[in-house]
């Protein structure tokens, strides 16, 4: 599955949805809300669901960072040590695009 497909298949959401980080230690899972635009995903904390994220401002994330990004999910997700340290060199925002294509990724494998 390619960073492209992802990004789609969330976009193709036409309204905002909370969604959870996907901790790799033994802390708890945080809620955030992500609303599709026509260019980027807009992160805020959750609404409805808690704990929430704590961030004091909206987030932009666009293609290119999501991309950026994605090329570490893989290494992450299989344990390799250092890996989420060297993505939030890349972005910020690493945690939530990780939640993301956890997600949307399993989304999409369960269409096939």
């Amino acid at each position: 599955m390619q960073a492209v497909d992802i990004w789609e298949k969330i976009n193709e959401r036409d309204f905002e949805f909370e969604i959870h980080t996907v901790p790799k230690n033994h802390q708890s899972p945080l809620w955030f809300a992500v609303r599709p635009t026509e260019d980027c995903l807009l992160v805020k904390p959750a609404t409805f669901r808690k704990p929430s994220v704590s961030i004091s401002k909206e987030r932009k994330i666009n293609y290119k960072e999501f991309e950026r990004v994605f090329a570490f999910y893989h290494r992450w997700q299989s344990g390799e040590p250092g890996v989420r340290k060297e993505a939030s060199y890349v972005s910020k925002n690493t945690a939530y695009i990780f939640a993301l294509i956890a997600r949307f990724e399993k989304l999409l494998a369960e269409k096939v």
